[in-house]
């Protein structure tokens, strides 16, 4: 069971730290968050939206490889825009860069979820209490279950190319 949509008021304060990333001062963020801009599956438009980074692999130059998660399972709009064309647009701390957005499958959401668990405990009882219910333990079925419900993306960078990605004022996704 995955957490419900949010009402208008905390929508509200969800999209408030876009305004952060857009003046390109995403790096107040950290590196707990992300802006993840993809095309709208129906639409065509951007659609822009910040999530937590669950987990990230940072080399020693160029963009990092990021992991997000879907609270909201397969119906988060997010995930299903990013699904539908994932050529996306990623802003992290005051990197901005073209990536391909990988859908996880169940064993490789299990396996993030108990890094997850190990890494931010407190974190993770939230994700667990909001998506099942009850704080989630590093048990493999509690995981299983949970990963069962729950969606992941490995944001892969890419080079900036021709292919479409999603751009901001005629900044080319990979740029910066």
């Amino acid at each position: 069971m995955a957490m419900k949509k949010p009402g208008p008021v905390l929508a509200w304060f969800y999209h408030a730290p876009s305004a952060l990333y857009r003046a390109r001062l995403g790096r107040l963020m950290g590196g707990r968050f992300l802006m993840l801009t993809a095309f709208g599956r129906s639409s065509g438009i951007e659609r822009a939206t910040v999530l937590e980074v669950v987990r990230r692999e940072v080399p020693a130059s160029g963009p990092p490889t990021l992991w997000v998660v879907a609270s909201r399972g397969a119906r988060t709009d997010w995930y299903r825009n990013a699904v539908a064309h994932p050529r996306v647009r990623v802003d992290w701390r005051s990197q901005r860069f073209a990536a391909d957005a990988i859908d996880l499958d169940e064993d490789e959401r299990v396996e993030l979820l108990a890094d997850y668990q190990r890494r931010y405990p407190k974190a993770a009882a939230m994700l667990g209490r909001a998506a099942l219910g009850e704080a989630f333990t590093s048990d493999p079925d509690d995981l299983r279950v949970l990963a069962e419900d729950l969606r992941a993306l490995r944001l892969e960078p890419t080079g900036a190319g021709a292919e479409q990605t999603p751009t901001d004022g005629g900044d080319v996704a990979g740029a910066r």
